[in-house]
């Protein structure tokens, strides 16, 4: 008999619908959404992925059927066998990730984030112009001025004159990126959201694509959640190189990618900095220096926002952060 203590009535119904009597249901660790995951199993050893959308979210359902059929043809993703109202019900890709892979094994995870460039070029092939709006310079400006607000001012304590003058640059930056050359972006594409099952690659998590600059999605894929520092600027390079031979991009792309990256590295310290200060998640303050080290990074290779290098804090120390942040609370 089916285990219905711990779904809701409706996805019970869906899946005796579906798939008789004759399954289990256990729950998964979700997002950042209200959505719900389980893993449904069968006596003969199938699994599948079910997600379950409450009330309030129900059009993030129906964003991510359009999403499902814009790209299903270019690209591995999970293949999506039955939905319904508040259900959807898909393959189950298992639980290993791109990004355990690369820090269990290093040599095996570049062999795969390789994978991963033919992935990504084949997604960026998908037309989804209207399922969400596309990214704009004033939407890259709006996230760098959160940067501003929590990492700059309240977190660092510069000067006012200092975050004044970090305004236009800024802006400047987001004008740059929003003239790269624009393809499907999946907005979130990292090893987190790359399963490995049978020495296949699946993206999962894509329903906020949208279309936006070329190289975004490989600044994400290659140093998001601190990878840089396994991969080394070497194989960094590498794939960005590897990208441009499979996308066809012009030898322009280095450039692209480290603006890009640049924008997302500023933007993300506004995150990490307004969780500490606003929900006293002080553990997000530690992400701060691998993001710092991606700033500079970028700097290096981009001479046109010197500037910046002089302008932006970046003697970010652990200890007095928390200490200022503690006085605050």
């Amino acid at each position: 008999m089916a285990d219905q203590s711990i779904l809701p009535a409706e996805a019970t119904e869906f899946l005796r619908r579906h798939l008789g009597n004759d399954w289990t249901a256990r729950p998964l660790a979700g997002d950042a959404s209200v959505r719900a995951y389980y893993r449904i199993s069968r006596p003969d050893g199938t699994t599948y992925m079910l997600a379950w959308y409450p009330e309030e979210v129900r059009p993030q359902l129906r964003r991510f059927l359009d999403a499902y059929r814009a790209v299903v043809s270019h690209g591995r993703i999970p293949e999506l066998l039955h939905y319904g109202e508040a259900t959807a019900l898909q393959q189950d890709v298992g639980d290993r990730t791109l990004f355990d892979i690369l820090h269990e094994n290093r040599k095996e995870g570049i062999r795969l984030y390789g994978e991963a460039i033919d992935l990504l070029v084949l997604f960026q092939q998908a037309s989804a112009p209207d399922i969400n709006p596309p990214f704009t310079a004033d939407f890259f400006d709006s996230e760098m001025e959160m940067t501003r607000d929590f990492y700059v001012e309240q977190l660092m304590v510069a000067s006012r004159e200092v975050s004044e003058r970090l305004g236009p640059l800024f802006r400047n930056l987001a004008e740059k990126i929003a003239h790269h050359p624009y393809v499907l972006c999946h907005r979130d594409f990292h090893g987190q959201n790359i399963h490995v099952l049978n020495d296949h690659l699946y993206l999962i998590d894509y329903q906020d694509l949208r279309l936006g600059p070329d190289t975004y999605d490989l600044a994400s894929l290659l140093r998001d959640r601190g990878v840089a520092r396994i991969l080394g600027d070497e194989a960094e390079l590498e794939l960005v190189d590897l990208y441009r031979q499979k996308s066809g991009a012009d030898r322009e792309v280095r450039r692209r990618y480290f603006e890009t990256l640049l924008q997302r590295s500023i933007k993300i310290l506004g995150t990490f900095s307004k969780q500490p200060i606003v929900r006293g998640r002080m553990h997000y303050l530690e992400f701060i220096p691998p993001t710092i080290e991606s700033i500079r990074r970028c700097l290096r290779e981009l001479p046109d926002f010197s500037e910046l290098d002089s302008l932006f804090p970046m003697n970010f120390s652990l200890v007095a952060a928390l200490a200022r942040l503690e006085r605050r609370h």
